[in-house]
């Protein structure tokens, strides 16, 4: 983790997939400049790491969605032991279902879905990025992360976005978004 928790460890729930320490830190050197004092948005949140490491490095708050139990406890855990609480959000449910009902703006979306979502459900992701462009959730100079596997068949294309860039980390390909107006 970089930013003011550099060397602290997050808990994790053993039953998530986290994002890579190298994939993060990629995900944190494309948006070093947005990171300070941005509003970030943690879908898939898992342990919370995407969201706390933003915190850690000038985010003014972050937003976390995750569907599960275990993972939600984990999250509010870590943001008590790194005392981020009043910095945070945290909204349990499906992710498409969450992501319509929200009304902030936000600089820095990271999704890292299940890969599983990927093979049982290779429509949903797409739905997710084009909620948040119906809903106006992604600032005018905000950038929107996806971490999806290299094998999937989903098709990158979303018209209502640019994808800017995509790079390879091992078995998993990170996909850079950002409004067609950017």
């Amino acid at each position: 983790m970089g930013g003011f928790l550099k060397g602290r460890a997050l808990k994790a729930p053993k039953s998530i997939r986290p994002a890579s320490s190298m994939l993060r830190q990629a995900v944190f050197n494309i948006c070093q400049n947005l990171v300070e004092n941005s509003n970030f948005l943690d879908i898939f949140a898992g342990s919370g790491a995407m969201g706390i490491e933003a915190l850690s490095r000038g985010a003014e708050f972050a937003t976390f969605i995750d569907n599960g139990k275990e993972s939600i406890n984990f999250i509010i855990k870590n943001l008590e032991s790194f005392n981020l609480q009043n910095h945070s959000k945290i909204i349990f449910g499906d992710a498409l279902q969450k992501v319509e009902k929200l009304k902030n703006i936000f600089d820095i979306i990271t999704i890292d879905p299940p890969f599983i979502f990927f093979e049982s459900k290779p429509g949903y992701i797409n739905d997710i990025l084009n909620k948040i462009v119906d809903n106006k959730l992604l600032s005018t100079s905000g950038i929107i992360f996806l971490e999806e596997p290299s094998y999937s068949k989903r098709d990158t294309i979303v018209p209502s976005l640019f994808l800017k860039d995509t790079r390879r980390f091992g078995g998993s390909l990170l996909h850079q978004y950002v409004t067609k107006n950017t």
